[in-house]
């Protein structure tokens, strides 16, 4: 079954050395678009074995990519990998391997080296599948005016049907054509994830997905709408399609425990997601704006007529704000209106102390004229997103 399914793993792009000049015409990532701005999704050169990849860039001096981008493999079968038998062996040289933020990956890009190669840990990571993700420690920072890191989804797993996207440096078809330029094809669909694929050719720590992806993407990521990394490109059958990525949330404790200690060494402040901040971008959303409607806000909820976003432990309010038990969102603190004297005035049974008695209540409390002081749209609670499965397009022998 597996050799019917002919997965090849689609990393690299053969080149002996990076290509002088690109045609700007082709189209992308098998019928995407070129990519000139996503400058965090990084271009990998391996000059010890003059190949292309793909990586994404999580932190200044950390890109997630895939192991078989580093390392040899011994067992393939006619170039094709099967999951009984195909091993890592031997990991390339970190000072060969260079990375750029550019959109194409050339003689005139600017690369940064690599210090170290941090592969993923326990007994059986050398077999392929399921263990084909890698991290580069680079030798230097990227800075932010440059490329902003990319948030990898540690927090939040998965659901069959997720709408997603893929970028990557990779072919345009099976004959490496077009290699080397920045490409991106959207509205692409999760088709299993983990243990709901199939356990011969799918690993708990991988997920299939749509199609469209080619020599040269391996390593690159596929991102949620939200933009955060969920996938790293393995492999995938001929023709570009059937696409089996490793699985970001799998790996989620080794990515967070490699980033801080690159953050160590970098001399930077450790990225909050790393720490157990969550990654949906909402919960860094500015608030405090006045509102009657959820609509009123970029948050999409609206809180006793002030704009606001979820809260949690970890993920606490800005100063002037505290997390509303009721509703698990941030609620304005109460400000007393000054006394005559010019200091405060406390009221009958208000003892002036509700941070310190651990209180979660909310001041104000809602007006009974106005009958809606807390409104959260549909957007606040989760997108639906279209669901499509592809069971029977899957090309499984």
């Amino acid at each position: 079954m597996i050799l019917a399914l002919g997965l090849t793993a689609t990393a690299c792009s053969s080149a002996l050395e990076p290509p002088d000049e690109i045609g700007e015409t082709r189209d992308a990532i098998q019928d995407g678009y070129l990519d000139d701005g996503n400058r965090a999704v990084v271009g990998i050169y391996n000059a010890e074995i003059g190949a292309i990849c793909t990586g994404s860039l999580i932190a200044p001096n950390v890109v997630l990519t895939a192991r078989h981008c580093v390392s040899d493999m011994a067992n393939e079968r006619d170039g094709q990998i099967t999951c009984r038998s195909t091993k890592f062996t031997n990991t390339h040289l970190a000072r060969r391997i260079l990375v750029t933020t550019d959109a194409e990956i050339g003689q005139s890009s600017r690369f940064y080296g690599s210090s170290e190669i941090v592969l993923l840990p326990g007994d059986d990571v050398d077999s392929f599948c399921g263990n084909d993700q890698a991290i580069l420690i680079l030798d230097e920072l990227i800075p932010e005016r440059e490329a902003v890191p990319l948030v990898p989804r540690v927090d939040v797993p998965l659901e069959e049907g997720e709408q997603y996207y893929a970028v990557g440096f990779g072919a345009t078809n099976g004959q490496s054509t077009g290699a080397g330029l920045r490409r991106r094809r959207d509205k692409l669909f999760i088709d299993c994830v983990a243990d709901g694929c199939p356990a011969s050719v799918v690993k708990r720590t991988e997920w299939v997905g749509d199609t469209g992806i080619c020599e040269g993407d391996s390593g690159g990521p596929s991102l949620d709408l939200m933009h955060r990394v969920i996938g790293v490109t393995s492999r995938g059958a001929e023709g570009c399609e059937y696409p089996i990525y490793g699985y970001v949330y799998g790996w989620a404790e080794w990515i967070k425990e490699t980033t801080v200690r690159a953050a160590g060494i970098g001399g930077y402040d450790v990225p909050r997601w790393a720490t157990g901040f969550p990654t949906d971008p909402v919960y860094a959303a500015e608030i405090g704006g006045a509102c009657e409607q959820p609509e009123d806000c970029a948050t999409n909820a609206c809180l006793y007529g002030r704009c606001t976003r979820p809260c949690t432990e970890i993920a606490t309010c800005p100063s002037g704000y505290e997390c509303d038990a009721d509703h698990g969102y941030c609620a304005k603190l109460h400000e007393p209106p000054p006394s005559e004297d010019g200091g405060d005035e406390i009221k009958d049974g208000d003892d002036g102390d509700d941070e310190a008695s651990g209180s979660c209540s909310v001041h104000p409390r809602p007006d009974p004229t106005k009958p809606v002081p807390w409104l959260l749209g549909a957007a606040g609670v989760g997108a639906v997103t279209t669901l499509r499965r592809r069971r029977g397009r899957n090309r499984l022998g």
